[in-house]
């Protein structure tokens, strides 16, 4: 059973009385996002595309009484199963995207953007439906640039440069580097969907993103891309794949924000969340694993000391002020807390 997390003030949403969506449930940001809903009493309803997916997010949940699940098998189409999904929510936070990195640029961004309208429609169908939150991500504001002083990120900040970048496959970047391009342009092209929809419909939940950048921290279900890497670092000594320098939240941190947006903060009406915690390369990643966990691939650790930063500089103040209103928490987790409780266990 879950613990209980207390909270600084009260939610606009009560937990005793509010069902959540979590779309995505078998992820990294997902699971973590369920977990820290269910330590708040809330109750949740998780998504995954197959039935032994939903049934293994159970048992990542312990078995919580306030969990159940839903299979939506397909996030690109209308169809019942989203329907169903939705059907008597009071808070919706999509986070199901896709994340094979495929360089079939049409076949991602179409799935990823339709996923968003999908849901963002079925919502307006349903009454009970109070509040709606994407997880967009740090790419559909810009691909880190490593050593480039003078960016400054905004809430008016959009990848455009990716967008325009996925379009012509191997003119513009290599082909390892593509994959990574697409998967940007599709969370910017599924952001603009969330934001245009609002300006359109005018819905009459409230709508808001969160913009994640790298997640460390508590694996719960399926470790994800970066969760992973902190993993094979550990073993191996070297990276699972290139990762350039640019910011990084801890999992928990960042679930926190979603449910800030989605239940917790009346005030947060149409925000760009940048949940951003501080920035890091790969030689902090080995340094910091030596420290906390000087055993097994350890001593394979060979830090650069000339490894360039992320020199950009993010609007990432009202994530921090947020988890100190609502959680008492003073500001961000660091590497070092974050990359510990990612290797526990391992």
């Amino acid at each position: 059973m879950a613990s209980q997390t207390k909270l600084l003030r009260e939610p606009v949403l009560a937990p005793s009385s509010t069902l959540i969506l979590v779309t995505g449930a078998s992820g990294h940001i997902g699971a973590n996002i369920v977990r820290e809903a269910l330590n708040l009493g809330y109750r949740v309803r998780g998504t995954a595309r197959t039935s032994s997916k939903c049934k293994t997010t159970v048992a990542e949940q312990h078995n919580h009484p306030n969990y159940s699940t839903a299979v939506v098998s397909d996030y690109s189409h209308p169809s019942d199963e989203i329907d169903a999904a939705v059907k008597g929510v009071d808070s919706i936070i999509h986070v199901a995207s896709d994340t094979t990195f495929n360089d079939d640029a049409d076949n991602v961004i179409g799935t990823v953007v339709a996923g968003t309208e999908h849901f963002l429609r079925a919502a307006a169908r349903e009454p009970s439906v109070k509040r709606f939150t994407l997880t967009s991500s740090s790419t559909a504001a810009m691909l880190p640039k490593p050593g480039v002083e003078g960016i400054v990120l905004t809430a008016d900040t959009w990848n455009d440069e990716a967008v325009e970048a996925a379009k012509i496959k191997g003119t513009t970047v290599g082909p390892n580097v593509y994959p990574y391009v697409v998967y940007a342009a599709s969370k910017t092209q599924s952001e603009r969907a969330l934001w245009s929809f609002v300006e359109k419909e005018k819905p009459s939940f409230v709508v808001n993103a969160i913009l994640p950048d790298t997640n460390f921290g508590r694996v719960l279900g399926s470790a994800g891309a970066t969760g992973g890497l902190a993993i094979g670092l550990f073993k191996e000594g070297v990276l699972p794949w290139p990762l350039s320098p640019q910011y990084f939240i801890d999992v928990v941190d960042d679930a926190r924000l979603h449910l800030c947006a989605a239940v917790l903060d009346q005030s947060l009406k149409n925000e760009r969340i940048f949940a951003y915690a501080y920035p890091f390369n790969i030689s902090d990643c080995m340094e910091t694993i030596k420290k906390v966990r000087p055993d097994v691939g350890a001593s394979k650790l060979k830090p650069d000391p000339n490894e360039v930063r992320d020199l950009s500089k993010v609007p990432n103040e009202l994530g921090a002020k947020l988890l100190k209103e609502w959680y008492g928490q003073d500001g961000y987790k660091t590497l070092e807390q974050s990359l510990k409780e990612n290797l526990e266990g391992i």
